[in-house]
């Protein structure tokens, strides 16, 4: 079984006959690395990382290492970008929507206002709150639960309209958890570029939509995919 916390770091090697890549897996599972991720962010980097983690958030392991790398200039997937664009709802949005995936039309709020109308799904916007979906049916709840994600207005929570069946799916390299879901999660992967998450979508007859992308639990992963998937790309290297 492959780490819960994995990094490959990819040395590149160019020769005559082309491009040559080796690869160095480092990780907290001894059996597969090797090195560790906390050895890792005590060395330089000068060639390309591909950053493996459950958790990307802000301050974590995962944002930890692609922000070692590019403070070396180092090539690093994901990049702090990629990650940021996908773990600040308004920026996951608004990207998604440029590349075609289908949103829904959010509200950026930060205190209680006329015109709020249930049943919607609200996210925090803020470096602190993890996993911070709530699904409100109620429109007498909606002023409390906005004053706390807010932090008392401090913050701006991210509104968006319930019409839908609500899913939450775990992608990995593209693939998913659920075959429904399949084409979706890979076109996810290629304009986001984040090898593990979990998503939050709505599913009506209109088909997926995207509302949000969080950290994966370390339980919810398929590792055994993973694994696959870092064969794959170890064999074309």
């Amino acid at each position: 079984m492959l780490s819960h916390s994995l990094l490959i770091y990819t040395q590149l090697i160019m020769l005559d006959s082309g491009l040559i890549s080796k690869m160095i897996i480092v990780s907290e599972d001894e059996d597969d690395s090797d090195s560790s991720p906390l050895l890792f962010l005590r060395q330089p980097v000068k060639d390309s990382v591909l950053n493996i983690n459950h958790d990307y958030r802000y301050l974590r392991m995962g944002y930890y290492v692609s922000a070692h790398a590019e403070t070396f200039g180092a090539r690093v997937t994901p990049s702090c970008t990629e990650i940021m664009d996908a773990y600040r709802n308004p920026l996951l949005i608004e990207k998604a929507k440029r590349n075609g995936l289908r949103t829904c039309d959010y509200r950026l709020i930060t205190s209680p206002e006329g015109g709020l109308n249930a049943p919607v799904m609200l996210f925090a916007v803020n470096p602190f709150t993890n996993n911070s979906m709530k699904v409100v049916r109620s429109g007498s709840k909606l002023p409390g639960l906005i004053k706390k994600m807010s932090y008392d207005a401090r913050f701006p929570v991210s509104l968006h309209p319930l019409t839908g069946e609500v899913h939450e799916i775990i992608q990995m390299f593209g693939e998913s958890t659920s075959e429904e879901t399949a084409g979706f999660t890979k076109k996810f992967y290629e304009i986001f570029n984040i090898p593990i998450c979990k998503l939050v979508v709505q599913i009506d007859d209109g088909g997926i939509i995207l509302n949000h992308c969080e950290p994966a639990a370390k339980n919810e992963v398929h590792w055994d995919v993973v694994h696959d998937k870092v064969h794959e790309i170890k064999q074309r290297m």
